[in-house]
Order: structure tokens, then C-alpha cells, then sequence
């Protein structure tokens, strides 16, 4: 009978570590999310010509500030500069 009370109990404190773990990355994820959209939105700032440069155009920049919070908006932009640089954009 005690060792079935241990397993409860060492059962009950791995669940609990694994929730506050989810918990914790899903937290560091968010952050993240976060900080990515901030610097994302820093190319707000500059003008048009430095954005054909890099192969974007200001409405690149406001359609993935405008995704999903779950969208990653830089991973999106390689993809808008790789699409445009494919169609002989800024090539």
C-alpha cells in the first residue's frame, strides 16, 4: 500500500513539473513572439527605397504585423523576399 501512495505522489509532482514547464515555454514562445513583432515593425520606419533594397515593400511589412500572433512575421518576410526576388523583383 505504501508504494502505491508513493507512485500517486511522484506521479502528481512530475504532472504538475510538466504543466509548469508547458506553461514556462509557452511563456518564452509568446516573449519571443513578441520581441519579433517589435523588430519587425522597426522596418516601418524606414523609407520605401531602403525596403526595395531588402526586397520588400511597405505592404509586405503591414501584412504580417497584421497575421496571427502564432505567425512568426520574420520567418514570413524571408518568404516574401524569396517570392519576390523569384518573380524578378529588386532581383
Amino acid at each position: 500500500m505504501r508504494n502505491a501512495a508513493s507512485f500517486i505522489a511522484s506521479q502528481s509532482i512530475s504532472s504538475e513539473a510538466g504543466i509548469l514547464l508547458t506553461v514556462l515555454r509557452r511563456a518564452h514562445e509568446l516573449l519571443a513572439a513578441w520581441k519579433g513583432r517589435r523588430e519587425v515593425a522597426t522596418l516601418s520606419d524606414l523609407d520605401d527605397h531602403l525596403l526595395a533594397d531588402l526586397g520588400l515593400t511597405r505592404g509586405d511589412v503591414r501584412d504580417v504585423l497584421d497575421l496571427p500572433f502564432s505567425y512568426d512575421p520574420g520567418r514570413e518576410l524571408q518568404i516574401r523576399v524569396s517570392r519576390n526576388r523569384r518573380h524578378g523583383w529588386n532581383a
